[in-house]
This record gives C-alpha cells, structure tokens and sequence, in this order.
C-alpha cells in the first residue's frame, strides 16, 4: 500500500510552494513518499565559498565552518574518474594550501561524535590534481561566479544537464550572501538563470529561507528546487566549537544532508540485495521504489531535529521546482550517483573532543585594554545573547571565551572584540530602552533568549512576526553604528516578540513602533544612566571608547 506524507501535519516542516513562496501552497495536499526510481541526472556543479581570511576569519574557532562545508561537499561529489572537460567548478578566494599551512586541517561532524578531516596537507595534491578548485582573488569573486553560473546554464541548457549551486558563506538580512567583499542578491541570480528548468541551490547562509519564501523585485519567486539552511527571519547553526582547542567542524544542515544520503542509500542496497523479484512481469515491484523528494527532505528535517537541543532551533526551508514533490530524489537534487557512505568513511577520522565548556573568569591582567574586554566580556555572555554555534555569534563567543581562559590577544584583536561587544551590549540597552519608554509590560531583553522563544512559535505566528520585523528594519530601530559590518540579531527579535507578543493587533504594533521612532531622540542622554550601576561603567577608557556608538546616533537623522 502506497503510504503519503501531508507537510500541513507538520508545524516546522517548512515545505513552501513557488506560486506565492508560503507553505498554505501546499495546504491540504498528500505526496508520495516513494516512487519508481528515475535515471540519475547528467550534472553540472558551481560551488562558492565567499568567506575569506581576511583577519583570520577562515580559522576553524571562527568562520572556518563554512570551508569545512565547501570541502566536505567537494570531497563526497568528486568525480571517480578525470573527465576532459570539468564539469564541477568550486569558487573561492583563499588558497587551501595556504590555509592547511596557517591552520593545519578543517574537520567535519560533531566534536564528540563522528568528526573526519575533509582538509589537510595529505589531501591537497588530489584537490589539486583534480582541477576543480578555482582560486579567485577576493575582490573578483562575486563577478567571477555570476560568469561563471552565467556560462554553465548555457551548457546545462544546450545538454540538458542538472545544474547545482552551492553557496556557502553569511547571509545577509536583506538575503544577501556575503562573497568576500561584496554581495551576492538573488535577484541577480534569478536574472541569470532565467527560467532554467532543473536547477538545485544548497545553502547554509542566515536568512536564506527568504530566497524561497520572497519573489525578487519583479515579484517572481524563484523556480529552483532548493534547500536553504535557515528561515527568512532566521541563522544558521554550525556544530558547537571543540572543547579542546575551539574548532567548529560544519553546519548542521551539511551534516543532516550527508546522513540523509548515507541512509537512503543504505536502505536502497540492501533492498536491491534482499529482493530478488526486483522485475516482474507488470514491471518494477514495490520493493524497488525509491524516496520522492517530499520524503527526503522530511528526512533532512528530521535527521537535524534530532539534534538535541542545537537541532530543535534550526529551521531549514525546502522548495520543489514547479513543486514537482513527487518525483524521485535524486532527479530531484541532481546530485552524482556516488557512495557517499564509502567517502565519507574513506576520510581521517579524528577523535572526539569534549564539548566547548564555560569559561572561568580568573585570567592573567593582559593591562588596560584587555581587562576593559573582559568586563564587557563577562556581562555580555552573561546576558543570554544567543547560542554559541549560531552562525553569527560562533566567532566572536569563541573569541570572547579564550579571552576569558586568559589567552593573550593582538592589540588589534583585542581592540575589534571590545568595538563589537560594547556595541551588542549597547544595542540590548537600546531595546530594552524603548520598551519600556512606549509602555510594553514584557520581560527584559537580559532575561530572554529571543531567539530559542521565536523558534518555539508555531508557525502560524511567522507572517505576523515577519511583517512587524520588516517594519522594525525599514525604520531602524535598532541602530547599528559605522563600521559594524554584521548588524546584532538580537534587539530586533527581542522587540519582535515584545510587541506581537503584548499587542492585539497589527495597527496597535505599527503606532508602538512608531511611536518607538520618537523615542530613540532621547536615547543617545539616557545610555550613560543606562550604564551606570555596571562596574564597566567606571572605567574611563570604556566611557571614551562608546563615543563612537554614540556619535552613530547623533548623526542620524531620526524619525525619516
């Protein structure tokens, strides 16, 4: 008996339709979780890795995640023999060899689970040899992929082959993808690829879920099956830093895609070894029916849910092109026909390492500077800022913790982590700030973990969160200062909620957030009184080095 899969039964199954991007396409429909298996897909692949180490940031205790992902992919979907004409190009802007001698080697999976090397010195010369890695200067990065996507769909088009893209790297609130020193927007992307029939995107970026769930500027959504590692209002996860020596090994959606693969083709061996009525006269039995794609994505959903507590708050958004459900996965994904299973074995397996633990706060002076880092230090960890291994937070919490262990840091170091955290400290004085000035009775932004509340939601809740976010963000709310290159998620889920949350209706939640608008005048006097009480507070230089956050204010032209 045929079984189905309704994805309305599911409150965080996050299937959404191309006619309008929302999961209500879907409402009321039943899919098939199986089918007869398909031809494998003729492929074409274009990876990006748009983190760079620019300042070190490709450190496996920092960004580095998102090299571990690259590498991981190019290893599992490498070609088993050479081809004349490479039909994979991987994109990025930092020599892996330079970055296994600065770093020695990247790792992939959980530090205290199954964790492989899928980067080191033994495995450069068949990186190398094998030609697919293009090692572009940063400042070209983003032109040179759009070429080179550009290029592609014209082959996969006249050949009527699968084109994959692979995107990794930090996404953007506007869903964009950081690529070095630019960004990449789908809308440019949609123009390229037109209406190109079987095209897949895999990425892990934050807010990615909005390439699916919104239309570009000529209202159009985007006709890709797709797999995005987070919601529109959402961030990506890596897996948690090592308790050794602070290393995050990959994303979750990496790792809950990879054990997907693994299983179903496990399961589909050793059907194929036990049946031995594979044909019969009316054709290919049940016993040969492969997943459909509604089937495999509800199986990535739920490999990454039953991550414990770092998987319950990741959200991961699927779209089918055409919303064709129902047809076989790997057609569907247009992945190569490999044994997973047999490459990621077939990589160095590393010990597993105790998981990051807290930091203790006795440590050597380091002088002025360092002991004004760890006050601020201190009270920012201790004011429920968020999940280490979310993907903005991954660095500088790790950074943060090694400073407290009493690691010594560069003075330019120490000086950009101070800069970073006075300015995630002020923003949630901030918000807490105009909450209490238009009125909300909701708790303090320091008593709340906005992001694990906003994820225990239902989804019904999204549209309405969203549109009061949106407005949040179109009037700016939450002010960012010159100079801070990624804005603090934080403050603007924390007011998100307050007002949904307090407020019975959407005209009620405008006129607070207006009046909010007012309000800030007042801010840029009250953040000294803020302040006070905070033994940070009485530090001279901590006072002088907050002029630059409250000169940002100041220069606003408030209420436009």
């Amino acid at each position: 008996m045929a079984t189905t899969i309704r994805p309305g039964q599911f409150s965080d199954f996050h299937a959404v339709g191309r006619r309008t991007g929302l999961e209500a396409d879907l409402a009321g429909q039943e899919f098939l979780t199986h089918c007869p298996p398909d031809l494998p897909p003729r492929h074409r692949i274009v990876a990006l890795l748009g983190t760079t180490d620019d300042k070190g940031e490709a450190s496996p205790a920092k960004d580095g995640w998102f090299v571990s992902d690259f590498y991981l992919f190019h290893h599992l979907l490498s070609p088993e023999t050479s081809q004349l004409e490479p039909n994979q190009i991987w994109l990025t802007s930092e020599d892996p060899e330079s970055l296994i001698t600065k770093y020695k080697e990247y790792l992939h999976g959980d530090a205290q689970g199954d964790r492989r090397v899928v980067l080191d010195r033994a495995m450069l010369r068949t990186i190398v040899d094998g030609g697919r890695v293009r090692v572009v200067p940063r400042d070209m990065l983003l032109e040179r992929f759009m070429n080179t996507v550009r290029e592609q769909v014209t082959k996969a088009r006249s050949r009527e082959e699968h084109l994959v893209l692979l995107i990794f790297g930090h996404g953007t609130r506007e869903y964009g993808v950081e690529v070095a020193n630019a960004i990449l927007q789908i809308a440019n992307l949609r123009r390229v690829l037109r209406d190109t029939p079987d095209v897949t995107i895999f990425t892990t970026s934050c807010y990615s879920g909005g390439w699916l769930v919104f239309p570009d500027q000529r209202g159009k959504h985007l006709n890709a099956t797709a797999i995005a590692a987070a919601g529109p209002d959402d961030v990506s996860s890596s897996w948690p830093q090592s308790g050794s020596i602070g290393r995050a090994s990959g994303s979750l959606a990496a790792s809950g895609i990879l054990r997907c693969l693994i299983d179903t083709e496990t399961e589909e061996r050793l059907v194929a070894h036990n049946a031995h009525d594979i044909v019969s006269g009316n054709g290919v039995t049940d016993t040969m029916k492969h997943p459909t794609y509604i089937q495999f994505a509800k199986s990535i959903h739920d490999s990454i849910k039953s991550m414990g507590l770092l998987g319950s708050t990741q959200q991961i958004y699927f779209s089918a092109e055409n919303d064709e459900w129902e047809t076989s996965y790997r057609p569907r994904l247009g992945l190569p026909l490999v044994s997973y299973e047999a490459k990621w074995n077939a990589l160095r397996k590393v010990n597993p390492s105790p998981s990051s633990v807290n930091a203790p706060t006795t440590s050597r002076s380091g002088g002025r500077p360092l002991k004004r880092l760890k006050y601020l230090a201190q009270e920012y960890l201790e004011s429920k800022p968020g999940a280490d291994n979310l993907a903005p937070n991954l660095s500088l919490h790790g950074s943060l913790k090694r400073v407290l262990r009493g690691e010594m840091l560069p003075k330019e170091e120490v000086e950009e982590l101070t800069e970073m955290t006075a300015y995630r400290l002020g923003s949630m004085y901030e918000a807490d700030y105009l909450r209490k000035m238009v009125g909300l009775q909701y708790p303090s932004i320091f008593d709340i973990d906005a992001t694990s509340v906003i994820a225990a939601l239902p989804t019904s809740r999204a549209i309405e969160n969203h549109e009061t976010r949106m407005l949040l963000l179109k009037l700016d709310i939450n002010t960012t200062p010159i100079g801070i290159r990624r804005p603090y998620d934080k403050p603007l889920h924390y007011l998100t909620l307050a007002l949904t949350e307090t407020l019975s209706s959407q005209e009620s939640i405008d006129a607070h957030i207006r009046e909010m608008v007012t309000k800030k005048r007042a801010w840029f006097r009250f953040i000294y009184q803020a302040w006070q009480g905070h033994r940070v507070s009485h530090d001279q230089n901590v006072r002088m080095s907050r002029r630059a956050f409250l000169e940002a204010f100041k220069s606003m032209k408030i209420g436009q």
